[in-house]
């Protein structure tokens, strides 16, 4: 596993290079080492949530408790994960892109760990205390709508999908993963 590589590939893929397919193995192994990057992305979102509990705690009139359930963590992040290629798959089944689904996956696997990362070092400034929440947290959130953008792309550029459809694509695919986290989160505050 080549991260340089793979950073380079999601960059040439979100660019307009062609030469995007020789930095990913396309093939059946490749599509299941993409699952390790999200699998390798669990502690990554680890810290973001670590550090927006430990801003929260920080509040007045916060309950102190500070645990992060790791189980429930763990399938809420395998759901949110899980809506990408369930939400690809149906729409790779209806506009008939079938043979991109492969591709599109592993692409946006490895674009989503590199996202992920950018995000924990960003919190983890925050809980080191080298930078104020509040910068952490919109620069974060900043992040999460890159990934609309991302989406975008990807569907734009490796589904094959025409640029309404890919904004389309794309709005499905982060509702769907929004979704999942508020309902997730919403469980929770209960």
């Amino acid at each position: 596993m080549n991260l340089a590589r793979y950073w380079t590939g999601c960059l040439r893929a979100l660019g307009r290079s062609d030469d995007w397919e020789s930095c990913f193995d396309l093939s059946k192994s490749g599509f299941r080492q993409s699952f390790l990057a999200l699998a390798l992305s669990l502690p990554f979102y680890y810290v973001c949530a670590a550090a927006v509990q430990k801003h929260r705690v920080s509040l007045p009139g916060a309950n102190p408790e500070s645990a992060i359930p790791a189980a429930a963590f763990i399938v809420i992040l395998g759901l949110y994960a899980g809506t990408f290629v369930l939400s690809a798959y149906i729409l790779c089944l209806v506009f008939d892109k079938q043979p991109a689904f492969r591709a599109w996956v592993i692409i946006r696997h490895w674009a989503m760990f590199f996202a992920a990362l950018l995000a924990a070092a960003l919190l983890g400034l925050f809980l080191a205390g080298v930078l104020p929440f509040v910068i952490a947290i919109n620069i974060v959130l900043g992040v999460y709508l890159i990934t609309l953008a991302i989406d975008i792309r990807l569907a734009q550029r490796i589904a094959g999908f025409e640029w309404g459809a890919a904004v389309l694509t794309g709005c499905i695919i982060t509702a769907m993963g929004f979704t999942v986290l508020l309902m997730s989160i919403a469980q929770f505050a209960a």
